[in-house]
Protein backbone atom coordinates (compact mmCIF):
# COMPACT_ATOMS: atom_id res chain seq x y z
CA UNK A 1 0.00 0.00 0.00
CA UNK A 2 1.75 3.73 -1.27
CA UNK A 3 0.23 6.49 1.37
CA UNK A 4 0.67 9.81 0.57
CA UNK A 5 0.24 12.66 2.99
CA UNK A 6 0.93 10.74 5.94
CA UNK A 7 1.77 13.77 8.40
CA UNK A 8 4.26 11.61 10.15
CA UNK A 9 6.71 13.06 12.69
CA UNK A 10 9.93 11.57 14.01
CA UNK A 11 7.26 10.57 17.49
CA UNK A 12 4.78 8.64 14.85
CA UNK A 13 4.35 5.00 14.95
CA UNK A 14 1.76 2.72 13.57
CA UNK A 15 2.05 -1.15 13.56
CA UNK A 16 0.42 -4.08 11.88
CA UNK A 17 1.14 -7.70 12.40
CA UNK A 18 2.96 -9.05 9.34
CA UNK A 19 3.86 -6.28 7.52
CA UNK A 20 6.60 -3.35 7.72
CA UNK A 21 5.82 0.35 7.32
CA UNK A 22 8.49 2.50 5.65
CA UNK A 23 8.07 6.29 5.73
CA UNK A 24 9.41 9.59 4.39
CA UNK A 25 8.63 12.48 6.70
CA UNK A 26 8.69 15.94 5.53
CA UNK A 27 12.39 17.50 6.20
CA UNK A 28 11.55 19.97 8.77
CA UNK A 29 10.10 17.48 11.09
CA UNK A 30 6.88 19.18 11.26
CA UNK A 31 3.41 17.45 10.78
CA UNK A 32 2.89 17.87 7.04
CA UNK A 33 3.49 15.77 4.05
CA UNK A 34 5.28 12.74 3.64
CA UNK A 35 4.84 8.99 2.23
CA UNK A 36 4.82 5.38 3.61
CA UNK A 37 4.50 1.89 2.04
CA UNK A 38 2.70 -0.96 3.77
CA UNK A 39 4.44 -4.11 2.60
CA UNK A 40 3.39 -7.38 3.30
CA UNK A 41 6.48 -9.31 4.96
CA UNK A 42 6.49 -12.44 2.60
CA UNK A 43 7.10 -10.26 -0.26
CA UNK A 44 10.79 -10.25 -0.55
CA UNK A 45 12.18 -7.06 -0.51
CA UNK A 46 15.03 -4.06 0.31
CA UNK A 47 14.57 -0.40 1.25
CA UNK A 48 15.50 2.20 -1.32
CA UNK A 49 17.13 5.68 -0.13
CA UNK A 50 14.49 7.92 0.73
CA UNK A 51 14.40 10.72 -1.07
CA UNK A 52 13.45 13.75 1.54
CA UNK A 53 13.20 16.86 0.05
CA UNK A 54 11.24 20.22 0.43
CA UNK A 55 9.11 20.23 -2.74
CA UNK A 56 9.02 15.93 -2.85
CA UNK A 57 8.81 12.96 -0.36
CA UNK A 58 9.09 9.65 -1.62
CA UNK A 59 9.70 5.66 0.25
CA UNK A 60 10.52 3.67 -1.82
CA UNK A 61 11.52 0.20 -1.84
CA UNK A 62 12.50 -2.93 -4.68
CA UNK A 63 11.54 -6.19 -4.94
CA UNK A 64 12.91 -8.76 -7.35
CA UNK A 65 10.27 -10.19 -9.98
CA UNK A 66 10.65 -12.44 -12.85
CA UNK A 67 11.64 -9.50 -15.11
CA UNK A 68 13.84 -7.45 -13.17
CA UNK A 69 14.35 -5.77 -10.35
CA UNK A 70 11.42 -3.52 -9.75
CA UNK A 71 10.97 -0.15 -7.58
CA UNK A 72 7.93 0.41 -6.13
CA UNK A 73 7.08 3.83 -4.44
CA UNK A 74 4.54 6.00 -2.94
CA UNK A 75 5.56 10.20 -3.32
CA UNK A 76 4.02 13.77 -1.90
CA UNK A 77 4.42 16.56 -3.73
CA UNK A 78 3.58 19.39 -1.68
CA UNK A 79 1.11 22.05 -3.54
CA UNK A 80 2.45 25.27 -3.26
CA UNK A 81 5.84 24.13 -3.98
CA UNK A 82 7.57 25.40 -7.82
CA UNK A 83 9.32 22.01 -8.79
CA UNK A 84 11.23 22.30 -12.01
CA UNK A 85 11.61 19.68 -15.00
CA UNK A 86 15.17 19.04 -13.67
CA UNK A 87 14.20 18.52 -10.12
CA UNK A 88 11.42 15.84 -11.28
CA UNK A 89 14.63 13.84 -13.71
CA UNK A 90 17.12 14.04 -10.19
CA UNK A 91 14.08 12.05 -8.33
CA UNK A 92 13.26 10.25 -11.34
CA UNK A 93 17.58 9.08 -11.84
CA UNK A 94 17.44 8.05 -8.09
CA UNK A 95 15.01 4.96 -8.42
CA UNK A 96 16.93 2.44 -11.01
CA UNK A 97 15.44 1.24 -14.40
CA UNK A 98 12.57 -0.10 -13.89
CA UNK A 99 10.06 1.61 -11.30
CA UNK A 100 6.36 2.52 -10.15
CA UNK A 101 6.09 5.65 -8.47
CA UNK A 102 2.60 6.36 -7.13
CA UNK A 103 1.00 9.14 -4.77
CA UNK A 104 -0.61 12.29 -4.65
CA UNK A 105 1.62 14.32 -7.13
CA UNK A 106 -1.06 17.57 -6.82
CA UNK A 107 -0.25 18.23 -10.38
CA UNK A 108 -3.06 18.70 -13.15
CA UNK A 109 -1.93 17.97 -16.91
CA UNK A 110 -5.21 16.48 -19.25
CA UNK A 111 -2.53 13.54 -20.48
CA UNK A 112 -2.98 11.65 -17.02
CA UNK A 113 -7.00 12.76 -17.04
CA UNK A 114 -6.76 15.96 -15.30
CA UNK A 115 -9.47 18.81 -16.43
CA UNK A 116 -6.91 21.07 -16.77
CA UNK A 117 -2.88 21.76 -17.42
CA UNK A 118 -1.15 23.20 -14.57
CA UNK A 119 2.12 25.11 -15.49
CA UNK A 120 3.89 22.52 -12.49
CA UNK A 121 2.01 19.53 -14.50
CA UNK A 122 3.38 20.96 -17.80
CA UNK A 123 7.04 20.54 -15.86
CA UNK A 124 5.84 17.15 -14.45
CA UNK A 125 5.05 16.17 -18.20
CA UNK A 126 8.22 17.75 -19.74
CA UNK A 127 10.25 15.31 -17.05
CA UNK A 128 8.52 12.31 -18.34
CA UNK A 129 8.58 13.10 -22.14
CA UNK A 130 12.51 13.54 -21.55
CA UNK A 131 12.97 10.25 -19.39
CA UNK A 132 10.58 8.29 -21.50
CA UNK A 133 8.60 7.54 -18.80
CA UNK A 134 4.67 6.76 -18.51
CA UNK A 135 1.66 7.68 -16.53
CA UNK A 136 -0.90 4.98 -14.95
CA UNK A 137 -4.24 6.76 -14.22
CA UNK A 138 -7.85 6.34 -13.68
CA UNK A 139 -8.85 8.99 -16.13
CA UNK A 140 -11.29 10.35 -13.17
CA UNK A 141 -11.42 12.67 -10.36
CA UNK A 142 -9.64 11.66 -7.40
CA UNK A 143 -9.74 14.67 -5.44
CA UNK A 144 -12.97 15.88 -3.97
CA UNK A 145 -13.18 19.22 -2.46
CA UNK A 146 -15.60 20.35 0.17
CA UNK A 147 -15.15 23.97 -1.09
CA UNK A 148 -18.53 24.27 -3.42
CA UNK A 149 -16.80 26.89 -5.81
CA UNK A 150 -14.32 24.30 -6.71
CA UNK A 151 -14.33 21.34 -9.07
CA UNK A 152 -13.57 18.06 -8.75
CA UNK A 153 -9.76 16.62 -10.56
CA UNK A 154 -7.50 14.19 -11.12
CA UNK A 155 -4.35 14.62 -8.79
CA UNK A 156 -3.42 11.34 -7.54
CA UNK A 157 -1.61 9.04 -10.05
CA UNK A 158 1.62 6.65 -10.68
CA UNK A 159 4.84 7.51 -13.46
CA UNK A 160 6.18 4.71 -14.82
CA UNK A 161 8.99 3.59 -16.21
CA UNK A 162 9.53 0.11 -18.01
CA UNK A 163 6.72 -1.09 -17.21
CA UNK A 164 4.41 -2.60 -20.25
CA UNK A 165 0.89 -1.04 -20.66
CA UNK A 166 -1.05 -4.08 -20.93
CA UNK A 167 0.40 -5.01 -17.88
CA UNK A 168 -1.00 -2.54 -15.40
CA UNK A 169 -4.49 -0.91 -14.83
CA UNK A 170 -5.69 1.63 -12.41
CA UNK A 171 -8.93 1.59 -11.07
CA UNK A 172 -10.59 3.78 -8.66
CA UNK A 173 -12.11 3.38 -5.39
CA UNK A 174 -15.12 5.00 -3.21
CA UNK A 175 -14.19 2.60 -0.22
CA UNK A 176 -13.18 5.37 1.74
CA UNK A 177 -14.73 8.81 3.44
CA UNK A 178 -12.55 10.94 2.82
CA UNK A 179 -12.02 13.67 -0.25
CA UNK A 180 -9.46 11.85 -1.76
CA UNK A 181 -10.50 8.62 -4.14
CA UNK A 182 -7.93 5.46 -3.40
CA UNK A 183 -6.44 4.89 -6.70
CA UNK A 184 -6.40 0.34 -6.91
CA UNK A 185 -3.01 -0.21 -9.69
CA UNK A 186 -3.28 -4.48 -10.02
CA UNK A 187 0.34 -5.27 -11.72
CA UNK A 188 1.04 -8.10 -13.73
CA UNK A 189 4.92 -9.69 -13.44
Amino acid sequence: MLISETHFITKSSIRIPNYSIYDTQHPDGTAHGGSAIINKNNIKHHLHERYNREHLQATSFTIEDWIAPLTTGAVYCLPKQVIKTDQFLSFYSTLGHRFLEGGHYNFEHCRWGSRLTSSRGRELFSAMQTATLAHVSTGEPTHWPSDRWKMPDLIDFAVVRRIPAHTHRAESSSGLTSDYSPVLITLHS
